[in-house]
């Protein structure tokens, strides 16, 4: 089975007058588009993709220089558990209440709140291990 195409990606901005593009070419995506349209527009929130991959490289080297998790999908789910960043689910059939990590998602979660996550992860990390694995990646990268 063919994969369906998706649309293209256009990005607009919000301004006092309203929707426009975000770039000339958005604006000619935008333009290219039939009359009549209906999009979903989800905004963009400010939180860094880089700091999102500096996040997890730092769970990676953690994983690998101590070797106490399996991954570092597994590291994150017990950080999240750890420091409260967790929901309750209801099992329907008996009323058991359990708790499981909740999402740190770009659309979850906005950008100062991030910050805050990832500040207490890597202070827990480092009291648990005993190494800031952000100065490491720092130091890393200087050399």
């Amino acid at each position: 089975m063919r994969k369906k195409e998706k649309p293209p990606l256009i990005q607009a901005i919000m301004t006092p007058r309203g929707l426009r593009a975000h770039t000339q070419d958005d604006a000619e995506k935008l333009a290219s588009i039939p009359e009549g349209s209906i999009f979903e527009i989800v905004p963009v929130t400010t939180r860094s993709d880089r700091q999102l991959r500096t996040y997890w490289k730092a769970l990676g080297l953690v994983v690998k220089v101590t070797q106490k998790w399996s991954s570092a999908e597994n590291l994150h789910r017990d950080i999240k558990m750890t420091l409260g960043y967790r929901e309750q689910v209801v099992n329907m059939r008996t009323g058991e209440i359990t708790l499981v990590p909740d999402s740190i998602a770009l659309d979850k979660m906005e950008h100062a709140e991030f910050c805050e996550f990832m500040n207490q992860a890597m202070a827990l990390i480092a009291d648990t291990v005993g190494f800031d694995p952000l100065a490491f990646l720092a130091e890393e990268r200087a050399a």
